[in-house]
This record gives structure tokens, sequence and C-alpha cells, in this order.
């Protein structure tokens, strides 16, 4: 039987107009301030984020994401005076790292720069399509500690601020998992009141996801069927995590997953051979788009994704475009704030 053609999807298909001020450029005065829209088939309703434990079932099984952002963005000055700046995406090594760079001569091999008062010599080991290849003379994570900005997003068309330090952060972040370039913005929403109810009432687990620049790369024009893979994340799964997780799938329990990262990670783990979420340490470059069949992840809790990326895809694809897009014209109504400082809302499938 000949199968009919699918038609072509393209990222045109996933815009939507947003306005200017429901784009949060700064955090609220609390965490627990933002809201949550919820919905029943189409019918959609807001809430305090705080409510959120009441929109949990008692024997869910909710999973983290306890990765921290470090001060990924490197100002710099040339020998000649002018700036430059080195954005570290990925630490391979103590001096080496995959970076990307803005006013630097990548063709230049070897260079000293200076940061502030101090020089720093570096050695342009490759070059890709999007990102270099850098070595530095330097111990990478003294240096972004040190002298580096809070990596906040491009689109909030601002430098970083004294706030941004605390709030791109969660309050669970875990020193050792020092290693995102973004934030996974879904649990900015926590205090620590906050989660402290979540791990006295309900299960808990949490996975490492380093989040890469690559969450903000736009999607080119070409047909998305076409597109099979995305950029590639780092993840970590622990063995207690994956007994937790695959013990409720076994008893047929709900997992929910705080954000985006999370719901990358447990389904990228899944093994089809053994039906199970295999532990240790890996690598994705999932693209999870409409089609995509979830394994693991039953209800999903995020926030509002810029038009036509792959995170607005992800969340239609595990919610249904037509909701989402609905969801989405309903928080622009009511004037819920969008984006990694906005507002929240909460989705199963």
């Amino acid at each position: 039987m000949i199968q009919p053609m699918q038609e072509d999807i393209y990222k045109r298909d996933y815009d939507y107009e947003i306005p200017d001020e429901l784009i949060a450029k700064y955090p609220l005065k609390n965490r627990i301030d933002s809201k949550i829209l919820l919905h029943k088939n189409m019918n959609f309703h807001i809430q305090d984020f705080s409510s959120i434990t009441s929109l949990l079932k008692h024997d869910d099984l909710i999973v983290f994401n306890e990765t921290k952002v470090f001060k990924a963005r490197l100002l710099l000055y040339k020998e000649s005076g002018s700036k430059a700046e080195i954005f570290v995406n990925k630490i391979i090594s103590k001096y080496e790292a995959e970076c990307l760079t803005k006013g630097l001569n990548v063709k230049k091999k070897v260079q000293t720069l200076n940061v502030g008062s101090f020089p720093l010599k570096i050695n342009i080991l490759d070059r890709h399509q999007n990102s270099v290849i850098i070595k530095f003379n330097q111990d990478i994570r003294n240096l972004c500690e040190k002298t580096g900005k809070v990596p906040i997003p491009p689109y909030l068309n601002r430098e970083e601020e004294e706030i941004d330090k605390e709030r791109y952060q969660t309050v669970f972040a875990n020193e050792i998992h020092s290693e995102s370039a973004a934030a996974p913005t879904a649990s900015l929403h926590f205090d620590n009141n906050l989660y402290g109810q979540i791990k006295t009432n309900f299960n808990t687990c949490n996975i490492n996801l380093a989040v890469g620049l690559g969450t903000f790369k736009p999607l080119s024009d070409e047909p998305i069927n076409n597109l099979s893979k995305l950029h590639e994340e780092d993840f970590y799964i622990s063995e207690d995590t994956a007994k937790k997780i695959n013990k409720q799938l076994k008893n047929n329990k709900r997992i929910v997953a705080i954000g985006t990262t999370t719901l990358r990670a447990l389904e990228s783990a899944w093994d089809v051979n053994t039906k199970t979420v295999t532990e240790g340490k890996k690598s994705t470059d999932i693209f999870i788009k409409e089609g995509f069949k979830f394994n693991v992840v039953d209800v999903l809790v995020t926030n509002f994704h810029l038009p036509q990326s792959s995170l607005l895809m992800l969340v239609s694809a595990f919610g249904g475009k037509e909701l989402i897009l609905a969801a989405y014209k309903y928080a622009i109504e009511n004037k819920l704030r969008f984006f990694s400082y906005g507002d929240a809302m909460i989705i199963e499938r």
C-alpha cells in the first residue's frame, strides 16, 4: 500500500506575534510570584505558580535538572585595543573549550588578549561552522568564575546586572555540575520553600543536562521534516535516578519533567530494546518535533518559548500543536510574561 506523502513542515508554521512588553526582561521580585497556565482540553486557567503542588498527584515522580550556569561570557580587549568576546559554550578539558566568538579573527591561531588588566593567551585549535575550539593558557573554569559574565539570553537586549547573578540560577543548582551556558528556566520559579515542599511531599530525583547556546540558535528555512538532529548537549543520569524512573514506568505512574531540558535528557536515555531509561554520561542531538514518540515523560512544566524555535516545536509535539498555539494566544491575551524570566505552563499528554 502506497503511503501518502507527508506535507512539509516549516518553522513559520510555529510563528506567533508577541508584544514587546510581554517579554520578561527582568525577573519578578520573588521567584514564586510568577503564574502558571493550565488546561482542561481547550479550556485554559491561570494560577499562581506557588499552587503547583495542587496540580500534582501524590504518586508522581518529579524530575529536576540540577545543572548550574557558569559565567560563560568573557569580555576581552585585543592588542589593538578593540573589543572582542568569547562565549564558552562547552568546556572540553581544563584548558580547552568549544566557544563562540565576536570581534575575534579566528584565522589567527595564536593570540594574546586582555581580560581587564590581565593578559590571556589563546590558541585556536580548530574551526567549525559556527564555533571554534580554543586552548587557553589558564584554567577555564577559574577564568570564567573570576572574570566572566552571566550568559543571560541575547533577546533580553541588555547587559548582565547584579540581579542576574542570583536569579538566572536555580536554587538547587549543583556545584558539581557547573556546566551550563544557559539556565533550565522552568526551574527558576522554585524558591527554597517551594522546592522544599516538593521534596517533602513528592517523590523526586535529579538529572543533569548541560544547557548549551544551541538552545537559542535559529532553525534554518528548509523543511523541518528534513532535519533529524539539533545541537548536541551532554547529560548525566545517576543509577539511583534511573532506578526511580524505571520503577515509576513499571508501575504505570506519572513522570513529571520540570523543563524541556529534563524532558530531552529522559527521552534521550530511553532504550528501545530494554524499554528502560539507562544510567550514565551521554550526549544527545535529538530533535523532538511533530511525530515524535514519547516514552518516558507524562507531564511537562515549561516556560513560554520563542516563535519558530525548536523548543516551541518540542512542546507542540508533546501537547499537540493546536493546543499549544491556542494556549500561547490565551497567554498573550491575558498578559502573561514570556521567555526565560517569564511565566510557565503545565502540559499533560
